[in-house]
Protein backbone atom coordinates (compact mmCIF):
# COMPACT_ATOMS: atom_id res chain seq x y z
CA UNK A 1 0.00 0.00 0.00
CA UNK A 2 2.87 2.35 0.85
CA UNK A 3 4.46 1.65 -2.54
CA UNK A 4 1.15 2.24 -4.34
CA UNK A 5 0.62 5.54 -2.59
CA UNK A 6 4.16 6.66 -3.50
CA UNK A 7 3.62 5.80 -7.17
CA UNK A 8 0.36 7.72 -7.22
CA UNK A 9 2.02 10.76 -5.69
CA UNK A 10 4.86 10.70 -8.23
CA UNK A 11 2.40 10.36 -11.13
CA UNK A 12 0.27 13.23 -9.82
CA UNK A 13 3.23 15.59 -9.44
CA UNK A 14 4.44 14.78 -12.95
CA UNK A 15 0.96 15.54 -14.34
CA UNK A 16 0.86 18.89 -12.64
CA UNK A 17 4.34 19.84 -13.84
CA UNK A 18 3.58 18.73 -17.40
CA UNK A 19 0.40 20.77 -17.61
CA UNK A 20 2.15 23.82 -16.13
CA UNK A 21 4.88 23.77 -18.80
CA UNK A 22 2.31 23.61 -21.56
CA UNK A 23 0.59 26.62 -20.14
CA UNK A 24 3.84 28.61 -20.18
CA UNK A 25 4.40 27.74 -23.84
CA UNK A 26 0.89 28.85 -24.73
CA UNK A 27 1.36 32.10 -22.87
CA UNK A 28 4.70 32.74 -24.70
CA UNK A 29 3.09 32.00 -28.08
CA UNK A 30 0.20 34.33 -27.31
CA UNK A 31 2.58 37.07 -26.17
CA UNK A 32 4.70 36.72 -29.33
CA UNK A 33 1.62 36.79 -31.55
CA UNK A 34 0.26 39.85 -29.77
CA UNK A 35 3.63 41.58 -30.04
CA UNK A 36 3.84 40.94 -33.80
CA UNK A 37 0.29 42.14 -34.27
CA UNK A 38 0.94 45.27 -32.24
CA UNK A 39 4.08 46.22 -34.17
CA UNK A 40 2.58 45.51 -37.59
CA UNK A 41 -0.55 47.57 -37.04
CA UNK A 42 0.93 50.52 -35.09
CA UNK A 43 1.22 53.75 -37.19
CA UNK A 44 4.76 54.98 -38.08
CA UNK A 45 5.44 58.46 -36.67
CA UNK A 46 8.37 60.71 -37.54
CA UNK A 47 9.95 63.28 -35.27
CA UNK A 48 9.99 67.02 -36.15
CA UNK A 49 12.36 68.09 -38.95
CA UNK A 50 14.86 70.75 -37.88
CA UNK A 51 16.27 73.13 -40.53
CA UNK A 52 19.53 74.79 -39.53
CA UNK A 53 20.26 78.15 -41.15
CA UNK A 54 23.06 80.62 -40.72
CA UNK A 55 22.97 84.39 -40.78
CA UNK A 56 19.77 86.38 -41.10
CA UNK A 57 16.59 84.59 -42.01
CA UNK A 58 13.47 85.95 -43.53
CA UNK A 59 10.30 84.17 -44.61
CA UNK A 60 11.90 80.76 -44.18
CA UNK A 61 14.94 81.49 -46.35
CA UNK A 62 18.46 81.22 -45.00
CA UNK A 63 21.28 83.57 -45.97
CA UNK A 64 24.99 82.95 -45.86
CA UNK A 65 26.84 84.76 -43.09
CA UNK A 66 28.57 87.98 -44.02
CA UNK A 67 32.33 87.61 -43.69
CA UNK A 68 34.04 90.95 -42.91
CA UNK A 69 36.93 91.95 -45.17
CA UNK A 70 40.42 92.20 -43.77
CA UNK A 71 41.68 95.60 -42.63
CA UNK A 72 44.83 96.86 -44.41
CA UNK A 73 47.93 96.56 -42.26
CA UNK A 74 50.28 98.72 -44.33
CA UNK A 75 51.45 99.57 -47.84
CA UNK A 76 51.59 96.96 -50.59
CA UNK A 77 54.91 95.97 -52.09
CA UNK A 78 54.97 96.09 -55.89
CA UNK A 79 55.70 92.37 -56.22
CA UNK A 80 52.65 91.58 -54.04
CA UNK A 81 50.18 93.17 -56.48
CA UNK A 82 48.84 91.60 -59.69
CA UNK A 83 47.06 93.91 -62.15
CA UNK A 84 44.70 92.41 -64.73
CA UNK A 85 42.90 94.50 -67.39
CA UNK A 86 39.17 93.96 -67.88
CA UNK A 87 37.67 95.04 -71.19
CA UNK A 88 35.69 93.23 -73.87
CA UNK A 89 34.33 95.62 -76.49
CA UNK A 90 34.26 99.34 -77.26
CA UNK A 91 33.54 101.52 -80.30
CA UNK A 92 36.52 102.89 -82.24
CA UNK A 93 37.03 106.60 -82.70
CA UNK A 94 36.68 107.69 -79.09
CA UNK A 95 37.95 107.33 -75.54
CA UNK A 96 38.05 103.74 -74.26
CA UNK A 97 37.77 102.98 -70.53
CA UNK A 98 40.09 100.12 -69.58
CA UNK A 99 39.18 98.54 -66.24
CA UNK A 100 41.87 97.22 -63.92
CA UNK A 101 41.45 94.44 -61.35
CA UNK A 102 44.06 94.41 -58.57
CA UNK A 103 44.66 91.42 -56.30
CA UNK A 104 47.44 90.76 -53.81
CA UNK A 105 49.16 88.04 -51.85
CA UNK A 106 48.69 89.79 -48.49
CA UNK A 107 45.38 89.68 -46.65
CA UNK A 108 44.96 93.44 -47.14
CA UNK A 109 47.26 96.36 -47.93
CA UNK A 110 47.02 99.88 -49.33
CA UNK A 111 48.17 100.64 -52.87
CA UNK A 112 48.27 103.93 -54.78
CA UNK A 113 47.33 103.56 -58.44
CA UNK A 114 49.05 106.16 -60.63
CA UNK A 115 51.29 106.47 -63.69
CA UNK A 116 54.28 105.96 -61.33
CA UNK A 117 53.05 102.59 -60.02
CA UNK A 118 51.07 101.01 -62.89
CA UNK A 119 51.68 100.67 -66.62
CA UNK A 120 49.10 99.70 -69.27
CA UNK A 121 49.83 98.83 -72.90
CA UNK A 122 47.64 98.23 -75.96
CA UNK A 123 49.03 96.03 -78.73
CA UNK A 124 47.88 94.40 -81.94
CA UNK A 125 50.10 91.43 -82.64
CA UNK A 126 53.64 92.82 -82.54
CA UNK A 127 52.41 96.37 -83.20
CA UNK A 128 52.63 98.62 -80.16
CA UNK A 129 49.54 100.82 -80.32
CA UNK A 130 49.46 102.74 -77.05
CA UNK A 131 51.19 102.94 -73.65
CA UNK A 132 50.31 104.79 -70.48
CA UNK A 133 54.00 105.68 -70.14
CA UNK A 134 53.54 107.98 -73.15
CA UNK A 135 50.34 109.41 -71.68
CA UNK A 136 50.73 109.46 -67.87
CA UNK A 137 47.58 111.56 -67.38
CA UNK A 138 45.53 108.60 -68.59
CA UNK A 139 45.87 106.98 -65.14
CA UNK A 140 44.14 109.09 -62.48
CA UNK A 141 45.71 108.82 -59.04
CA UNK A 142 43.60 106.80 -56.65
CA UNK A 143 44.23 104.89 -53.41
CA UNK A 144 42.75 101.38 -53.20
CA UNK A 145 42.83 98.50 -50.72
CA UNK A 146 44.26 95.38 -52.36
CA UNK A 147 43.13 92.10 -50.82
CA UNK A 148 43.78 88.45 -51.54
CA UNK A 149 40.09 87.61 -51.02
CA UNK A 150 38.46 90.39 -53.08
CA UNK A 151 39.85 92.42 -56.02
CA UNK A 152 40.13 96.18 -56.04
CA UNK A 153 39.21 98.12 -59.19
CA UNK A 154 40.57 101.13 -61.03
CA UNK A 155 40.12 102.72 -64.48
CA UNK A 156 42.54 103.88 -67.20
CA UNK A 157 41.30 106.18 -69.96
CA UNK A 158 42.75 105.33 -73.35
CA UNK A 159 42.22 108.06 -75.94
CA UNK A 160 41.62 105.48 -78.68
CA UNK A 161 44.61 106.81 -80.65
CA UNK A 162 48.15 105.58 -81.14
CA UNK A 163 50.58 107.03 -78.63
CA UNK A 164 54.03 108.58 -78.92
CA UNK A 165 56.39 110.50 -76.67
CA UNK A 166 54.58 113.47 -75.22
CA UNK A 167 51.15 111.98 -76.01
CA UNK A 168 50.28 114.18 -79.02
CA UNK A 169 46.68 114.50 -80.13
CA UNK A 170 47.52 114.29 -83.84
CA UNK A 171 48.22 110.53 -83.96
CA UNK A 172 46.01 108.13 -85.88
CA UNK A 173 42.94 106.53 -84.45
CA UNK A 174 43.09 102.81 -83.77
CA UNK A 175 40.80 101.23 -86.33
CA UNK A 176 38.16 98.55 -85.75
CA UNK A 177 39.64 95.15 -84.97
CA UNK A 178 40.98 92.98 -82.15
CA UNK A 179 43.59 94.19 -79.65
CA UNK A 180 45.29 93.04 -76.47
CA UNK A 181 45.59 94.99 -73.23
CA UNK A 182 48.29 94.17 -70.67
CA UNK A 183 48.92 95.78 -67.30
CA UNK A 184 51.35 95.44 -64.40
CA UNK A 185 52.48 97.12 -61.25
CA UNK A 186 55.92 98.62 -61.89
CA UNK A 187 58.45 96.24 -60.39
CA UNK A 188 56.33 93.11 -60.83
CA UNK A 189 55.36 90.79 -63.68
CA UNK A 190 52.32 91.45 -65.86
CA UNK A 191 49.12 89.55 -65.24
CA UNK A 192 46.95 87.88 -67.85
CA UNK A 193 46.24 90.04 -70.89
CA UNK A 194 42.75 90.77 -72.13
CA UNK A 195 41.69 90.50 -75.75
CA UNK A 196 39.05 92.98 -76.77
CA UNK A 197 37.44 94.37 -79.89
CA UNK A 198 37.06 97.86 -81.26
CA UNK A 199 33.85 97.94 -83.21
CA UNK A 200 32.72 100.28 -85.93
CA UNK A 201 31.71 103.64 -84.50
CA UNK A 202 27.98 104.33 -84.63
CA UNK A 203 26.88 106.19 -87.68
CA UNK A 204 25.74 109.73 -87.00
CA UNK A 205 22.05 110.24 -87.48
CA UNK A 206 21.47 113.10 -89.90
CA UNK A 207 18.13 114.80 -89.57
CA UNK A 208 16.97 117.07 -92.33
CA UNK A 209 15.29 120.24 -91.25
CA UNK A 210 12.40 121.20 -93.42
CA UNK A 211 11.84 124.85 -94.21
CA UNK A 212 8.28 125.32 -95.40
CA UNK A 213 7.86 127.94 -98.04
CA UNK A 214 5.57 130.78 -97.08
CA UNK A 215 2.32 130.71 -98.91
CA UNK A 216 1.30 133.77 -100.84
CA UNK A 217 -1.86 135.41 -99.67
CA UNK A 218 -4.20 135.99 -102.63
CA UNK A 219 -4.92 139.66 -103.21
CA UNK A 220 -8.51 140.72 -103.46
CA UNK A 221 -9.64 142.87 -106.41
CA UNK A 222 -11.26 146.00 -105.08
CA UNK A 223 -14.95 146.35 -105.88
CA UNK A 224 -15.62 149.43 -108.06
CA UNK A 225 -17.86 152.04 -106.52
CA UNK A 226 -20.49 153.96 -108.50
CA UNK A 227 -21.16 157.63 -107.80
Amino acid sequence: MVVSVALLLVFGIGKVLGSGGGGDNNVAKATTTASKTKHSTAPLTLGPTTVVTTGKTGKGKGHLPVVPLATPSGLCAADEVTVTPTITKAPAGGTVAVGLSLTGTAAACTFTVSSKTVVVKITSGTDRIWSSQDCPRSIPRQVVVVRSAAPATATVNWSGRRSDTGCPNSTQWAGPGYYHATAAALGSTAGDDAQFQLTLPPRPVVTRTTHPKPQKTPTKTPTPTHH
